[in-house]
């Protein structure tokens, strides 16, 4: 599919992110600020006025004093001139330079940091962090989308709109780094630690820290966030689709769990992977979701009595849509990826000023830019971990936003178009959603899905009126690229806006897609919308679905967009082949 980067979402039009601070970043450059001076005072007194009025002929003095003060009154208003002028010009440039300094430039190189974590131009660096950002739903829709598009009463059109069915496709949340992450940050620590010289002053502080970070498992913020998630979702569709408000139920209970004709359904199948920090997300999803803490006499404690949870293996050569690459052995290939290459190009770019900053800071640390870039990721972890880091206070707004680019460079290039496997990756689950909605079992094993789990009922319902699948972030990437999202291409080399793909706004760590189907009078056919993070996704490009500002296409139409999509993958030579146009690649 064609990109089409004209039309779509202008990552820097977030609600938090103002026009003043667009404007220098399209040009990467920052334009000198004008600034009209005045006498007038903050509390609005102009001093202009206050100096007329004190040279200002005072009332008529006694006789005996007037020819005194009729030879002094040429003296005395030099004087006054003399005295107030002066006081006037220095606290008209007392003022002029306070609110410079108060008002940081976007891209400056202080000293130390332009404001700390937040900034007066109001940029929340937390949503700069990629794919460590934590979860946000604020901000402008895509493209295309009303404002108001899912914003209603249950984020439906209006009342008599229901939800027949939510396919919830989630991102486990904070975490500790990676080992892969630990291991670059191990570095930058051990840098800091072997300096022979004592840091500035300003970074005295740095030489009592040490990396306290662990690795790869959940955080209790990230099991907070899980929960919210799983609350959220049983308040916003969950009382809908079971009718708990006309059955008197504010919270989950099993007798909700029936079909229209009162007959009891099976406890509802949700999915996992075994990886802790997946696996950990899912319950505390659940518990979230089935009111486990709700303290409710009728509320059951067991979660066994509340829903199966099948937990899908990840390891080499295992099919599993929720980790997918271990089925692909080219995603392992650095010849048919490019993620690497494209974000250490990108990093030597926009952080060459921090690092030249920083190593006067800390002499002898000999930073690179792939440390610096290190530096702004230990912000992001410490920030998960303990809620604070100062690490965070040490880069300006442009190199935020330079390092949201360098994480979205990585993914694009690893799980979507920027890789030969990028779309092979996510058309598993695709596959899955198809087989719900036509309700099939898939029993021919094919990309990555495990028959011996969607081949059985037990294991792959058909008709439960929401799912859970529990996965990572480049799994919900490569989905969106095999459904055929306008993502276009990013260059290295510059920072493209406006652009589709923003890391933070698609896979933050908590991210959630929901696959909608909605039911409303004035439609004959069920409609299907897609929300990712809060914001109706256009599907104008997705198949046959029509461009409207609800987001809506036809459930018929959907269907064959999405064997449309899964069509196109030619998964076997792509996992095991050598992709076509990519003959002549090498390793990067």
């Amino acid at each position: 599919m064609a990109s089409n980067t004209s039309a779509v979402y202008d990552p820097l039009l977030h609600d938090d992110r103002p026009a003043q601070g667009r404007a220098s970043l399209d040009t990467q450059s920052t334009a000198p600020s004008t600034r009209t001076t005045s006498t007038t005072t903050d509390s609005g007194i102009d001093l202009e006025a206050a100096a007329a009025e004190t040279l200002a002929p005072a009332e008529t003095a006694p006789t005996r004093f007037r020819r005194v003060r009729a030879g002094t009154e040429p003296a005395l208003k030099k004087l006054i001139i003399l005295l107030v002028v002066p006081a006037v010009v220095l606290l008209i440039l007392f003022f002029f330079i306070s609110s410079i300094s108060s008002n940081p430039s976007r891209d400056s190189s202080p000293i130390v940091a332009p404001t700390g974590i937040s900034y007066a131009s109001g940029f929340n660096m937390k949503q700069s962090w990629a794919s460590l950002s934590p979860y946000y739903d604020s901000g402008k829709q895509w493209a295309g989308i009303a404002e108001n598009a899912g914003k209603g009463s249950y984020g439906l059109p209006d009342d008599q709109c229901r939800f027949k069915q939510v396919h919830v496709l989630h991102r486990h949340a904070e975490r500790y780094p990676t080992g892969g992450a630990l291991g670059k940050l191990s570095v930058l620590a051990d840098k800091i630690s072997a300096m022979t010289e004592k840091p500035a002053p300003e970074l005295s502080w740095i030489s009592t820290w040490n990396l306290t970070l662990g690795s790869e498992l959940l955080l209790a913020s990230g099991v907070a966030t899980e929960f919210t998630s799983g609350s959220m979702f049983w308040e916003t569709h969950g009382r809908l689709l079971y009718n708990a408000t006309e059955k008197g139920e504010m919270f989950w209970h099993p007798s909700l769990n029936v079909y229209p004709n009162g007959s009891a359904r099976h406890i509802p199948v949700l999915r996992t992977t075994d990886q802790s920090r997946i696996h950990t997300s899912a319950r505390a999803w659940a518990a979230g979701f089935f009111g486990i803490y709700s303290g409710e006499d009728n509320s059951p404690v067991d979660d066994d009595e509340l829903y199966k949870l099948v937990v899908m293996q990840e390891a080499q050569g295992i099919n599993n849509t929720l980790a997918s690459y271990y089925s692909c052995p080219n995603s392992n290939s650095k010849k048919y990826t490019t993620g690497s290459r494209l974000y250490h190009q990108w990093v030597d770019v926009y952080l060459a000023d921090a690092t030249a900053r920083l190593n006067k800071l800390l002499p002898t640390a000999n930073l690179t830019t792939l440390d610096c870039y290190s530096v702004q990721a230990m912000c992001a972890y410490e920030t998960a971990a303990y809620g604070y880091s100062r690490f965070c206070e040490l880069f300006t707004e442009k190199e935020w936003y330079g390092y949201e680019y360098a994480g979205g460079l990585e993914f694009w290039g690893d799980a979507s178009l920027g890789a030969a496997v990028g779309p092979a990756e996510g058309v598993g689950w695709l596959m899955e959603v198809l087989g719900r909605l036509e309700k099939r079992l898939l029993t021919e094993p094919y990309a990555s899905i495990n028959v011996t789990i969607t081949g059985n009922e037990e294991t792959f319902p058909l008709d439960q009126p929401f799912y859970l699948d529990m996965t990572h972030d480049s799994v919900i990437i490569s989905i969106l690229t095999a459904l055929g999202l306008p993502f276009g291409t990013l260059p290295p080399d510059t920072l493209l806006q406006p652009r589709l793909f923003v890391a933070s706004r698609l896979t933050p760590f908590g991210a959630r897609l929901y696959v909608e189907l909605i039911d409303c009078p004035e439609f004959s056919e069920t409609q299907v919308r897609l929300k990712l993070n809060g914001r109706v996704l256009p599907l104008s490009g997705v198949g046959d679905c029509p461009t409207t500002e609800t987001g809506f296409c036809p459930e018929s139409v959907f269907i064959e967009a999405l064997r449309t999509a899964t069509s196109k993958v030619d998964y076997d030579n792509v996992c095991f082949g050598i992709p076509v146009g990519w003959e002549d690649a090498e390793e990067n």
